[in-house]
Formats: structure tokens, sequence, C-alpha cells
């Protein structure tokens, strides 16, 4: 169906649910949504704003999406509360967080890490909550895709992931030519950061464009792949996230700030956490390369591209701690794409998928 067209229905189903009276005209904007293939409309009625969703396509999904927006309401978290739904067709109205997001503000605050620090605080105590209470009443058959991320989901979606669509796939490095025993590092690998603890909640995408941000407030999306997992993964996702390029003492300073967080809201393993830090960052920034590539190459999104070259250098920069000296072989990986990467790496196949 044409864009056009599904903005059309999707803005006249929010029209006839509309809380209260039903509105007259809708002013309608578009949303981006980045990599998802949801619709989304910011639409406005005099001084109220809320925002419609549609993704008929993905069923499943969606029915995660509703739970975990009432599941993280419950605990206090900032997320859009859901004013009508449409399962059957894939419809929602929500809340309108806002149009800003913490992404936007970090760059305008360029190298001032003190005032860097300070956006980032409330951040790091909403993932303290996330991470300490998400796990509470956590109905795990409504998570989507999986439950857990285990040693196999990080193997399969991540460092698959990694390989097939940046290194073989942009980076079009022949499999015959990869280090010898790559496939049983990465078997290893996985197993390090898919095992490693404290657990809790992981919202999966908690990076930087994910959360809103405007006039004092935040606000958290996207977290409809939500599930348990190492308690490292979601603040990896923050502090490594390339589309702010933090610098790297402050992110340690950050980590530092995240663990008296999450230690006050109740008992916490930090040495554990430390000790799987370095893995379990290097699976997620694995995870977002395969995704970067994936994007540029396959759904026609060229922005993405940008991001390759930051992550690379932040993972392997991770990938240099003495606990992941073992895999060589990934190692060499990481190091050698960079140089077989170029314009035409990211070049859109032609059919999107």
């Amino acid at each position: 169906m044409p864009e056009d067209r599904r903005q059309e229905e999707l803005a006249a189903w929010a029209r006839r649910v509309w809380p209260g009276e039903e509105p007259g005209e809708l002013a309608m904007e578009p949303v981006a949504a980045d990599g998802s293939l949801r619709l989304f409309l910011r639409l406005r009625a005099g001084l109220r704003s809320l925002v419609a969703m549609s993704n008929p396509d993905n069923p499943a999904e969606n029915l995660s999406w509703e739970y975990l927006a009432s599941h993280l309401g419950r605990l206090g978290l900032p997320v859009a509360r859901v004013l009508a739904a449409d399962q059957k067709a894939g419809r929602f109205l929500m809340e309108d967080l806002g149009s800003g997001s913490l992404m936007e503000a970090a760059l305008e605050l360029g190298d001032d890490q003190e005032a860097l620090a300070a956006l980032y605080r409330p951040v790091l105590a909403m993932l303290a909550r996330l991470q300490a209470r998400g796990g509470e009443g956590l109905d795990t058959s409504l998570c989507h895709d999986t439950p857990e991320l285990t040693p196999e989901v990080l193997r399969a979606q991540e460092a698959n992931y990694f390989l097939r669509e940046l290194v073989l796939g942009a980076a079009a490095w022949p499999q015959e030519e990869l280090p010898p025993g790559l496939e049983d590092e990465l078997d290893a690998f996985c197993a390090l950061a898919g095992q490693a603890g404290p657990r809790g909640l992981v919202h999966r995408d908690f990076q930087s464009r994910n959360i809103v941000y405007g006039r004092g407030r935040y606000g958290l999306v996207d977290f409809q792949g939500a599930r348990l997992g190492p308690a490292q993964y979601d603040l990896a996702s923050l502090l490594h996230d390339p589309y702010v390029q933090l610098p790297w003492g402050l992110r340690e300073r950050l980590v530092d700030e995240y663990l008296e967080l999450r230690a006050a809201e109740g008992a916490f393993d930090r040495e554990a956490f430390r000790a799987g830090w370095a893995a379990v960052s290097a699976s997620r920034l694995m995870q977002a390369l395969g995704a970067f590539s994936f994007l540029t190459r396959k759904r026609n999104r060229p922005h993405f591209a940008a991001s390759v070259a930051p992550a690379l250098t932040s993972l392997g920069r991770v990938m240099a701690d003495p606990g992941l000296a073992a895999y060589s072989a990934l190692g060499r990986v990481i190091t050698g794409a960079p140089g077989r990467l170029g314009p035409e790496s990211f070049a859109f196949s032609g059919k999107m998928q």
C-alpha cells in the first residue's frame, strides 16, 4: 500500500478512537521510524498531541510492545500510555512524549563533559530502575522473539549477524580467507557474553535515539524487544552508542555512576558486572554493526552507514581488554574489516528485504 494511503488510514482510525470528543481536523506529521518498518504519525487537535502507530505485519511484536508498555509504566518508567489499541489491525494511539532525543541534546553539548554527565545521569537512574525492577512479575511468554538473551541467541542474532552482514557482506571478505578458528572462537565468545551476570530486564536497544528528551524530561521508546539478559547489555548500548561518541574517559566515569545508582536500587554484584562488561559490550557492538550494514544495503537507509566507523573503533577498543585476549581470530577480523570497507560497501542492493 502506498505510504500516503497508509498515513490517511491510520489518521482516520485515530480520529475515531480519539479520547474525549471526536476531533475535527487533525494536523499530521510523520515521525521517523529509523530501522523499523512501522509507521508513526504525530497527530494534533487543538493543543493536544498524540502519536499513532501502525504495524499490521507483526502481530507478535505488537503484543509484546503493548504488554511491555503497561509493564514498564507500572514500574514508574517514563513510557507513553496506550490510549487505544486495535491488535488485530496493528494500530495504536498513545501519549506523545515529545520530538527531541537524548542524541540531539548530547550533540548540542559538544565536548562539555560535565554537561554531558549531567544529561546522562537521569538516564542512568532510569536504566538502574529498569534493570533492578523490570524482571518483577514479567511474563516472559509475552517477550517478542525469545524470553532471554542466551549464548545461543547472541550467536545467532549478534555474532552471525555481524559476520554475515558486515564482514562477508559489506566488507566482501571471502569466507575461505577468514582467520582459522573463528567459528570456534565465536561459540566460546557468545557463551562468555551470554552467561554473564548479574541478570535483569534488557531493553535491547537502549541508545540515544530511543530516549526522548526535551525541557528536562525523559521518555523511553522502542522497548518491544525487551527480555531478560546480562545487565551490562543496555549500558553498553548507551555508552558505546555510535550516534553520540562519548569520550572514553567519560564512558568509564558513567559506568561507575551507573553502578552506584544500581546498587542503591538493591543487592547487586558489581564484580560480576565488571567481569562481563567487555564481552557483553563487544557482542552489543557486533549486533549494531550487523544492523547498520543490513539497513543500508538491504533496507535502503543510507544514513546508518556513517555509524559503522565509530562502532568499529569502539569494538576494537573493547576487544583490547586483556580479558578478551584469547579471541585472536575475532580480533583480526575486527581490525581487518575497516580496510575492506569503502563507499561502495554500503550501496543499496536494489531489493528491499
